[in-house]
């Protein structure tokens, strides 16, 4: 019954736009720059914060954001002394406050600022049901990147310290792009890449030797990186039994 459900909140067209959290945070935003109101400065503060252009990613920001959400999160709320702290920066806990603040104020645009609240809340509930049901972590980064529609990204890992990570990226100009990275013996990589445009496929393939410079500074040696026409190609999952519960991240 889970796995049904599950398979509902990812293809249902319906609920599938749930996750589409970038447009909902951007529409609040801008409703929310000509705002003065202190009932809503919090909340402005915390939205402002989660928008970041995917340029300016280093690895102290997404650790901290990763440490911010989903069972990182229910982690820290096991020790009582950092609630308080927890909940004044948790973005569903300030958008219940400032709902329940404006319902009985006569703020100016309570109609439309109470309209993106629900939304939104609806949407963290959408990732809180997706973790649930698939009995794993599913968060959102939000992170902005003009040239992407969509992106998910599933962590997974197996028997004998494997890891895998599934990058399904949707881009406005090229279309798909899928990556399988298996990461295996600490710092050894292997990289599967599947292209809907054949342009991209060239242009990933002209600058791989970049790639490689890039994780080599990381120590993370690549050991073989294979372009593939088939996305069904399921090599790295030939042992399935291996593969244990992972986490998924919507981007």
């Amino acid at each position: 019954q889970d796995k049904a459900l599950l398979e509902l909140l990812k293809n249902n067209p319906t609920l599938k736009e749930l996750a589409n959290v970038s447009s909902t945070l951007k529409e609040f935003q801008n409703l929310l720059k000509s705002d003065k109101d202190p009932l809503t400065e919090k909340l402005k503060e915390l939205i402002t914060k989660s928008l970041s252009d995917i340029k300016t990613i280093d690895d102290k920001s997404l650790k901290t954001k990763l440490q911010n959400s989903g069972i990182f999160l229910e982690a820290k709320l096991k020790d009582s002394t950092i609630l308080k702290d927890v909940f004044s920066n948790d973005l569903k806990a300030v958008l219940q406050k400032t709902h329940e603040a404006l319902a009985s104020s006569t703020h100016p645009l309570k109609n439309d600022l109470v309209q993106h609240m629900d939304k939104l809340s609806l949407q963290i509930d959408y990732y809180q049901l997706l973790s649930h049901l698939a009995n794993a972590s599913a968060i959102y980064l939000p992170y902005s990147f003009d040239a992407l529609e969509d992106a998910n990204v599933t962590i997974k890992n197996a028997k004998n310290s494997k890891f895998f990570c599934d990058i399904e990226l949707k881009l406005k100009e090229y279309g798909e792009l899928k990556l399988r990275l298996g990461l295996f013996e600490k710092n050894n990589l292997n990289i599967d890449v599947v292209c809907q445009s054949q342009e991209l496929k060239n242009l990933l393939k002209e600058n791989i030797s970049e790639l490689k410079q890039q994780l080599f500074k990381v120590n993370i040696y690549p050991k073989d990186i294979r372009f593939l026409d088939d996305k069904k190609d399921d090599t790295y999952y030939e042992d399935k039994q291996d593969i244990e519960l992972g986490f998924e991240v919507k981007v």
